[in-house]
């Protein structure tokens, strides 16, 4: 998570919605914020969102249902 790096078109950010924090993606043109539940966060609603942060990095689990590495 880099807190400084200000979102480009895609990027997924972490969000604060008065107190509620939740994942998205960051489009600029028009400005808007898609969220991971599929939300689409324009105009007026934005006003109460925080971008927290743009994700650098994702740990991706790669192991079997049983728990076994593969």
């Amino acid at each position: 998570m880099d807190e400084k790096r200000r979102p480009q078109n895609g990027d997924t950010v972490l969000l604060d919605m008065s107190g509620l924090y939740e994942w998205g993606h960051a489009y600029l043109h028009p400005s808007r914020i898609i969220t991971d539940d599929g939300l689409t966060l324009e105009d007026d609603l934005l006003e109460d969102v925080a971008v927290v942060g743009v994700v650098t990095h994702e740990v991706t689990v790669i192991h079997e249902q049983d728990g076994s590495p593969i």
